[in-house]
């Protein structure tokens, strides 16, 4: 099988020839700037431009020595910045994106110091506010022809616009405090929040996929809802408050092209999968497995008919403390358990850190290429 056969096989739950790899196909299940750089030296690779895939979770490029290695059956095309819009990084390793939120450095990711809409607001604040505009010209330049030069490649392709969700980018705008407040006590400020910031990644997704929706194969889309050890918010609180704009987001793509849906939310998300099924989500992405009844034995016998999954080697603790052997092994019942009738993307579970020992890496990347 070509990678985007395998890849449309096993996300339809049908056996594949082999089970699908990831690496570095999204911005969270590939290399770190320090990783790389870390993994580049042990490996003796030649030095070679570094391409920043996104600044604030610290996303490289993965080197073509790793690709040619593992072979992974991705191919990833992202949605441009438009030409009026030039990312500025400050001499204290800030910027501000396009939403007005200011992010700044503090260890291998960047984290937010300054929200816009914080504090006592209306709608009248939400409705008047400088939004950017998803239709700005420049964001699909070229998008095409790199789609097709994916296409041909035999890899399946996978579109990232990037962005926040209705539900991380209003923690992320308004504040985690504040936002989460008005979600209980302010259910119409938190809905205009929300209504305006789904309106924008629909028209992100209605830019990137009237150009090139016949060519994805899977459309990735980002929203947090999971701490260590449960959901962020309840299950009712999700069910009643966010669902419907997760479906509106996935209703809408499933209209503009055939592509697989995938929804990445690390931490614990167990307690809110039947509801997210109900969104029309097909790949549940990360898979945190040392977050709180993200065991995959229980997620795919309870939930292998209707999901996918993608990642679940754990980044968290086992690449970090484990041995080669232990991950090897891990590698092997991941793929033994959740690539039963298909359904399984092995990756692992979110970006490599720096401190991760480079003879894991060496033995995750060798374990990949063993038992897929």
């Amino acid at each position: 099988m070509e990678s985007s056969e395998r890849v449309l096989v096993s996300l339809s739950h049908k056996q594949p020839d082999r089970c699908p790899v990831s690496f570095g196909s999204s911005i969270v299940d590939g290399f770190t700037l320090g990783a790389k750089e870390n993994f580049d030296k042990y490996m003796n690779y030649e030095p070679c431009p570094v391409k920043i895939t996104h600044i604030a979770m610290g996303t490289v490029e993965t080197p073509m020595q790793v690709i040619d290695w593992i072979e992974p059956d991705f191919a990833t095309i992202t949605l441009k910045a438009p030409w009026n819009e030039k990312l500025q990084i400050f001499e204290d390793d800030s910027y501000y994106d396009s939403f007005g939120v200011r992010w700044k450095r503090a260890s291998y990711y960047y984290d937010v110091i300054e929200r816009p809409l914080t504090g006592v607001i209306d709608k009248g604040d939400i409705k008047n506010y400088s939004w950017p505009d998803p239709y700005a010209k420049g964001r699909v330049e070229g998008l095409r022809e790199e789609a097709l030069a994916a296409k041909a490649t035999g890899k399946a392709v996978l579109l990232d616009i990037p962005g926040l969700g209705p539900f991380e980018g209003g923690c992320c705008i308004r504040g985690w405090e504040d936002f989460l407040s008005d979600l209980g006590y302010d259910k119409n400020l938190a809905e205009a929040l929300m209504d305006k910031l789904t309106e924008i990644i629909m028209g992100l997704w209605d830019v990137a996929l009237s150009e090139i929706g016949d060519l994805v194969d899977v459309c990735a889309q980002g929203d947090d809802l999971g701490m260590q050890d449960r959901p962020i918010i309840s299950p009712e609180m999700y069910n009643r408050g966010i669902k419907k704009y997760h479906k509106r987001m996935y209703d809408f793509i499933n209209s503009k092209t055939r592509a697989k849906i995938f929804h990445h939310s690390c931490g614990s998300v167990y307690d809110l999968l039947p509801y997210m099924i109900e969104t029309g989500i097909d790949i549940l992405e990360a898979v945190q497995t040392s977050a709180a009844k993200m065991d995959v034995v229980k997620l795919k016998s309870e939930f292998g008919k209707e999901l996918s999954f993608w990642g679940a080697l754990d980044t968290q603790s086992l690449l970090q403390n484990g041995t080669p052997e232990q991950i090897d092994e891990q590698v092997k019942f991941l793929v033994q358990t959740l690539n039963v009738d298909g359904g399984y993307v092995l990756a692992p579970g979110h970006n490599i850190q720096p401190t991760v020992p480079m003879q894991n890496i060496e033995a995750m990347f060798n374990a990949f290429v063993k038992y897929r």
